[in-house]
């Protein structure tokens, strides 16, 4: 371990300036993450913060181009797409989730729109229901914002909109991606006499990340400021890592897999992949079999014949389901494949952002993945050998062919937890 420790921060230490980002994205911005006074309404913060975004993204990405994330897609689409958000039901509505709330977290990284689907997905099934979306601090902006982040800030914008919902709602459902469902369990772990939160419904859950090095990353962030960097065109997420997001990352969640974590009691809703290759998806089953009671839980898990990802051990509640889709050109799924549906604009099948960050270094390669859909396959990253899977390229899986599916679960969740 202390061989490969070394190694690996060796190899942190030399990264090159090759792939630098071009400025300003590689500076901080001038936006202050804000974190909104707890008298705060909603819709103040997310008018205050749309204010902010737009500010920042004008100078950072507008200056050249009306279009720097593709045709289309101008400032204001980009900032409803990065910025929080509250649909409110009809007034005097009366009917399916009346009464109810969902409070949506994104990930690591991401944005407020890697969770639309899901939050338009439940505005469906609940027109009744008060939704809620928030922007983390460190978020939304230029990468170089997450150098300062911290995860307690974090924790303290869960907390305001968690408050938020208090006295317009009965039953409050936290909706988690990646990052967001540590925040989602924190927040009941740390206010577990709160009767408003009903249920967790946690989608590629961050329990503990996948690399055993993670714990490095608090240290390394004192000697390089980028794990990883790649062209920011992307205009839902960043495609730069900093070391303290990886930090921020590792501090949050250890909590979540310390022996002395004492098991929730709220019903848990889980979905992930087997070859999930930025969680460790057996931390996530452990912490669903051991830590959620047993007889208000739900998991699938997303299993590939191709690589063979079954979980280590069954336990009640807990079902394995296939994840290829040949009508998909789906092998595996991936970490970003949960929350999005097939027919997503952005990241969907005949989206307009095929992710095929692996070939970048090799421009044919790339500009075969990116435009050749029959010479083309969706897996998580690693799927395959030498960048090809039964001579295909590999785009990372994007969206979840199982999604209908998923989200009927879903439903049929939170009608059980009523």
């Amino acid at each position: 371990m202390r061989l490969l420790s070394c190694a690996w921060l060796s190899a942190v230490l030399s990264l090159g300036s090759a792939a630098a980002l071009a400025q300003p994205l590689s500076q901080t911005s001038s936006y202050d993450a804000w974190l909104p006074a707890p008298a705060t309404p909603f819709a103040s913060y997310v008018q205050h913060s749309h204010s902010r975004l737009r500010e920042v993204l004008a100078q950072a990405y507008f200056t050249s181009t009306p279009f720097p994330f593709g045709e289309g897609h101008d400032l204001d689409f980009v900032v409803d797409a990065r910025g929080p958000y509250e649909w409110r039901p009809e007034p005097g509505c009366i009917g399916a989730g009346q009464g109810k709330g969902f409070l949506l977290i994104h990930g690591l990284t991401d944005s407020p729109y890697l969770l639309h689907d899901v939050a338009s997905s439940l505005r469906e099934a609940y027109p009744c229901a008060l939704l809620r979306g928030v922007l983390l601090p460190g978020h939304g902006t230029v990468p170089a914002d997450t150098f300062n982040m911290q995860h307690e800030d974090w924790q303290r914008l869960t907390d305001y909109g968690v408050n938020s919902f208090r006295g317009e709602v009965n039953a409050l459902y936290l909706v988690g991606f990646s990052t967001g469902t540590a925040l989602s369990a924190l927040y009941v772990d740390a206010h577990r006499e709160d009767d408003l939160v009903h249920g967790l419904i946690m989608l590629s859950p961050a329990i503990k990340a996948k690399s055993s090095l993670a714990f490095l990353s608090p240290y390394l962030r004192w000697f390089r400021d980028w794990l990883s960097q790649g062209p920011e065109d992307d205009y839902a997420r960043y495609a730069s890592f900093s070391l303290n997001a990886g930090a921020q990352f590792y501090q949050l969640t250890r909590r979540l897999g310390s022996a002395g974590f004492e098991a929730l009691k709220v019903p848990v809703f889980m979905a992930g992949s087997g070859d999930d290759a930025t969680v460790n998806m057996e931390s996530a089953r452990e912490f669903f079999c051991s830590k959620t009671p047993e007889q208000h839980r739900q998991m699938l898990w997303y299993r590939a014949a191709a690589t063979g990802s079954d979980p280590l051990a069954l336990c009640q509640g807990l079902q394995v389901v296939p994840a290829a889709s040949a009508g998909y050109r789906v092998v595996s799924f991936s970490h970003t494949s949960l929350s999005m549906a097939p027919d997503n604009p952005h990241y969907g099948m005949d989206g307009d952002y095929p992710v095929c960050d692996s070939y970048r270094a090799d421009p044919v390669r790339f500009s075969q993945c990116v435009n050749d859909d029959a010479g083309t396959v969706y897996g998580e990253r690693g799927l395959g050998e030498n960048g090809y899977y039964d001579n295909k390229l590999v785009r990372r899986g994007s969206f979840n062919p199982d999604y209908a599916h998923m989200m009927a679960a879903i439903v049929r969740f939170i009608g059980d937890s009523d």
